[in-house]
């Protein structure tokens, strides 16, 4: 075990520094011990030039969609390029990014280039004047997906889908964050080049690890490393194996692995461990990359586009004609984790001490983080109940009110910094259910000690009942004992985002959160009665008895190490007798059921069975006839006994869409959707027609 002190912890102790100095000057500062900026009054900041948009280069210029017209918005086109961003890294508003200091230039700035892709009306003026920055999924651009039902490119017309967003005039804009995805240069991907912490001009090194599932029944398999490797000597790292999380590691000798290159291994596999055995590799790494960067590219390049200003070299804005009044900031997943990280760190206040996102969607991210803002960081990486279990990114806090957790004894909050300066975003959080199995999503709304916690004014939070963290296109078996869960989240996601926009921009109340709760009893521990999930043991389907368990954890050392005397306890959706989640919006897909849907699924033999199946939510069909119930004892009404036809089961659904719809859960637009939806659904079934 080697213990070190982490990168949050050297900068938390910097900003006590900065805070004595601010409290003796009277500068107004807040200070954390949790690696999140200072946040100074607007007054100060607006005295000192903390970061410059030295170039925005255009590499493309495109007509989007081959042309299509979108109703009386017209046309939109598409423009990407590259920004160069020059920060001063002894600026309050960039302290805190880790080793930003080690990677200054001679005249004692920082430079880094990102990509920039932006997709709006040809003709300004037919603009909505509303931004929608889709913050990139490991460089992917992921909300034209949700938005339009369409691709997540837009060359051809096929591209656009429903065209939703183009059709309301709405903006979009991706900006490169991730350290670790190269520049595309062709708009396909968003990318990054960031700088490399350097020492006094020499070589930075440290401990770096990385964890392995092969999920495969190779005997050689190899494992990319983030960082190069420092010293190719096997003796200077560590490799181990355990079949499980909470397993003791297994020292493997190093004649069973072997470096091909300073970034990659290749590891002989031992013969009495499955196909989901976890390999854990600590090694001298060298070279971190400045990751935190990637908080100031999204700030200062949406900050930047937002004021249609020129860029240092005299080239106008982008959206210089038709600057957007309303600018909304949407992350799916990973890139979800690290806007909640972004908000909390205080990147949602510019230079200028201006708010950068009027609105945030943070969407299947559960209660966590991101791994970002530290040396060796791994943005990629996110803790599941198998898999990365022990990557940083998940510690206190977890909500975005201001409160005193009673299990590690810290008072925090997501909000905490944005609140000291009215900065703070009206806010849809927008999860499924896995995240209350993998990401902990109850902590959102409970203590860790089963307390409610309520949602502060500016928050809606949303369950997306019974789906998985991303829809099966075509549900398949995989590694998993079930079948993966189809249901489909992206009308969800359009009617909430048209919301939030409607929220932020003309002020209308938000639809009413729909999320289970400890105050209302539809929140339970991890029992299959408590949660009130059917017992389909007779179909050979058991019930989990575990989840993505947490614990207050030591980052300071390597690897981590978690303190089970603090541990949080986190809660589960209750279900109706269906299995379907009780308090969510409940689609007409899942309220109207041809199988179970959830947010969970079990590992198959082979690959560390009766751990959970990743991100990978289940699809348990219902019975035909009750006599084919009866045969397996399953306690579900069987089709035949719910619907008396097809066209009974689409009248069903589109009741339930329309309700939705009334509840402003659903685009009116989407209704004739859903029920040709469940047309496709129950088409193959026996039914009569």
């Amino acid at each position: 075990m080697t213990r070190q002190r982490s990168p949050i912890q050297r900068i938390s102790l910097h900003l006590l520094s900065v805070a004595a100095i601010a409290a003796l000057s009277g500068c107004a500062t807040s200070t954390q011990d949790t690696g999140a900026r200072t946040s100074d009054a607007p007054s100060v900041q607006r005295k000192e030039v903390a970061s410059r948009i030295e170039h925005l280069q255009v590499t493309q210029r495109n007509v989007a969609f081959d042309g299509t017209r979108f109703g009386e918005v017209g046309e939109y086109e598409m423009v990407s390029g590259i920004a160069t961003v020059a920060i001063d890294p002894r600026a309050p508003a960039n302290r805190a990014i880790a080793d930003v200091a080690l990677a200054a230039e001679a005249d004692g700035w920082v430079r880094f280039q990102t990509e920039v892709v932006m997709l709006s009306p040809k003709d300004p003026t037919r603009s909505s004047r509303v931004m929608i920055v889709d913050i990139p999924n490991r460089g992917n651009k992921l909300a034209l997906a949700r938005l339009n039902d369409g691709a997540n490119q837009f060359q051809t017309a096929a591209q656009a889908g429903n065209g939703w967003a183009m059709r309301q005039g709405h903006t979009m804009l991706w900006i490169g964050w991730q350290g670790d995805v190269a520049l595309s240069r062709n708009g396909q991907t968003v990318g990054t080049r960031f700088p490399v912490a350097r020492q006094q001009g020499a070589t930075v090194t440290g401990t770096s690890r990385e964890e392995f599932i092969f999920d495969d029944t190779a005997q050689v398999s190899t494992g990319p490393l983030t960082y190069p490797a420092a010293s190719l000597d096997p003796a200077r790292a560590r490799l181990t194996v355990r079949p499980r999380p909470d397993a003791d590691p297994v020292v493997l000798p190093t004649s069973s692995w072997r470096y091909l290159s300073e970034k990659q291994i290749e590891i002989q596999r031992p013969k009495d461990f499955d196909g989901g055995a976890i390999y854990h590799f600590q090694y001298e790494a060298k070279d971190p990359v400045v990751m935190g960067l990637g908080m100031a590219a999204t700030r200062d390049v949406a900050s930047f586009i937002r004021s249609g200003q020129a860029d240092g070299q005299g080239q106008p804005g982008w959206l210089a004609s038709a600057p957007p009044t309303t600018v909304v900031a949407m992350g799916i997943s990973q890139s979800g984790r690290f806007l909640r990280d972004l908000i909390w760190q205080g990147f949602n206040t510019d230079v200028q001490g201006q708010k950068v996102f009027d609105a945030a969607m943070p969407i299947i991210a559960g209660s966590r983080k991101s791994y970002t803002n530290v040396r060796w960081a791994q943005p990629g990486r996110y803790s599941r109940q198998h898999e990365d279990h022990l990557y940083d990114g998940d510690q206190f806090p977890f909500g975005y009110a201001v409160t005193q957790d009673p299990v590690s004894g810290r008072r925090d909050g997501i909000f905490a910094q944005c609140l000291q300066n009215a900065t703070c975003p009206k806010t849809m959080h927008v999860d499924s259910s896995l995240e209350f199995w993998q990401a902990r999503a109850s902590l959102i709304v409970s203590d860790g000690r089963g307390k409610a916690v309520a949602l502060p004014d500016n928050v809606r939070a949303y369950l997306m009942g019974s789906t998985q963290h991303g829809p099966a296109a075509q549900p398949a078996l995989g590694i998993c004992q079930t079948f993966s869960n189809p249901a489909k989240q992206a009308a969800t996601v359009r009617a909430l985002m048209d919301g939030l926009v409607q929220w932020s921009r003309d002020g209308r109340t938000p639809p009413p959160s729909a999320y289970p709760s400890v105050a209302d009893g539809t929140l339970a521990a991890l029992d299959r009665q408590a949660i009130g999930f059917p017992d389909l043991s007779g179909l050979g389907i058991g019930f989990p008895d575990r989840m993505n368990a947490l614990t207050v954890t030591d980052y300071g050392v390597v690897p981590p190490q978690e303190n089970k005397a603090q541990a949080y306890l986190t809660l589960l959706p209750r279900t109706d007798a269906d299995g379907i989640d009780v308090a969510a919006i409940r689609t007409p897909e899942v309220a109207v059921p041809v199988a179970t849907y959830t947010g969970w699924a079990l590992r198959a033999q082979g690959y560390a069975a009766g751990d959970l199946c990743s991100i990978n939510g289940s699809m348990i069909p219902l019975a035909a006839t009750a006599q084919e119930r009866s045969r397996t004892a399953d306690p579900r009404p069987a089709l035949a006994e719910r619907y008396a036809s097809k066209s009974d089961y689409v009248r069903q659904a589109r009741a339930v869409a329309e309700k939705l719809a009334g509840q402003r859960y659903l685009l009116v637009e989407d209704i004739d959707r859903s029920a040709a939806d469940a047309r496709v659904r129950i088409e193959k079934s026996a039914l009569p027609d």
